[in-house]
């Protein structure tokens, strides 16, 4: 089973102070080098800044979903879960980009507990409040096609090449044929990647 891909995921945010429709992301420095250690891989630095700036601002909605990453990451699906909801509690709605994150990350985490159907319901809202993000649709077709909806994992897949045709589906591809070896899918599945390669 996957787990979150961190370098991926933080690369999409902005780790700078940003105003927007009523509300303000946070600006302090233990934020700012947590996230910036979590995007260089050192996790050990990242929880320490992460944790000092929970300490000393508990309703940092940003800081939570960054470590739910970090707990993750360390194999704490316990603490990754509780952070993850803490972030969705605390992140503004009017911050739909954030929220749509924080779905995508409990999405994750729930799929890599095998609850698809939550998982399922998490990133339906994360295409919702994000309905070009990409990453949403990938994830989405990874929790259909562990769950046996094939068909429905494809579509999001196309719908990763419409929205992206460099979108890096192969691996997901490859992995939907080998769950659903019937001749008339692995048809359909060939024909929607070639057709979107060659878009390219």
């Amino acid at each position: 089973m996957k787990t979150l891909i961190i370098t991926l995921i933080c690369g999409l945010l902005a780790v700078n102070s940003l105003f927007a429709k009523g509300f303000e992301r946070p600006v302090t420095a233990d934020y700012q080098k947590g996230v910036e250690a979590l995007n260089e891989g050192n996790i050990e630095q990242a929880y320490i800044y992460l944790t000092n700036e929970l300490n000393a601002n508990p309703e940092n909605g940003y800081a939570h979903c960054y470590m739910a990453l970090v707990c993750n990451f360390c194999g704490d699906a316990k603490l990754a879960f509780h952070a993850v909801n803490e972030s969705l509690r605390f992140i503004p709605e009017a911050d739909t980009e954030y929220r749509a994150f924080a779905y995508y990350t409990r999405g994750m985490l729930l799929m890599n507990a095998k609850a698809y159907a939550e998982a399922e319901e998490d990133l339906d809202e994360a295409i919702r409040l994000t309905p070009s993000d990409v990453e949403n649709y990938k994830a989405r077709a990874e929790v259909y096609m562990n769950n046996g909806k094939y068909e429905e994992s494809l579509a999001d897949l196309q719908m990763a090449m419409k929205l992206d045709s460099h979108a890096d589906v192969y691996d997901l591809m490859m992995q939907l044929l080998q769950a659903n070896p019937d001749p008339v899918f692995f048809d359909e599945v060939t024909s929607a990647f070639s057709n979107a390669t060659a878009a390219r």
